[in-house]
């Protein structure tokens, strides 16, 4: 994971283990260790948020994605 040497030690700082440590964890790991940080039991819940629903690649959607003879039509264009 490439990250500014700056903001990986502000992370590590404040999360006290480093980001291998962390990124090493199970999914159980995780969870412990959010909780331990937080003081609080972590729990899921199973209304989901229409807001978070992933809608796919925006470009796909828009019809904006661009073959190569796409890209060379719109070039020879421009000359």
């Amino acid at each position: 994971m490439y990250m500014n040497a700056e903001t990986k030690a502000s992370l590590e700082r404040i999360l006290g283990k480093s980001l291998e440590e962390i990124s090493a964890m199970d999914f159980d790991e995780e969870v412990r260790f959010v909780e331990e940080k937080t003081k609080k039991k972590l729990t899921f819940s199973k209304i989901v948020d229409p807001r978070i629903n992933g809608r796919g690649n925006p470009l796909l959607v828009r019809r904006r994605v661009m073959t190569m003879q796409d890209v060379d039509k719109k070039m020879s264009e421009l000359k």
